[in-house]
């Protein structure tokens, strides 16, 4: 059996978030056009560079952190954890109904 993909609505909505998110990096990247071609004419370089400069080297710094993250694997298993918390927290819960977490005489 196969399943229709486009029914339970997972695919429209990824299609419509990677739309969304392409719209605004196109946003961004003529933003960025405007950026350097403002600040190499003359007018008011100084202010237009000491305002968005610091914007783009935080842009970039969490840039780096999402590309390290990746590289680390941290995207690779991200519900791994959430099962490991739960099944910790059950083990916790066992102790606790046995009375040996805290070692209350």
């Amino acid at each position: 059996m196969t399943k229709n993909r486009f029914k339970d609505g997972k695919f429209i909505s990824v299609l419509v978030v990677a739309i969304t998110v392409g719209a605004a990096g196109l946003t961004f990247m003529f933003k960025l056009y405007e950026f350097v071609a403002a600040s190499t004419t003359g007018i008011l370089p100084g202010i237009v560079t000491a305002t968005v400069l610091p914007y783009f080297f935080i842009s970039g710094g969490f840039l780096l952190l999402a590309g390290w993250a990746w590289a680390g694997g941290h995207y690779k298993n991200i519900e791994g954890v959430k099962r490991d918390m739960l099944m910790q927290e059950e083990v916790y819960e066992k102790l606790e109904r046995e009375h040996k977490l805290f070692y209350n005489k």
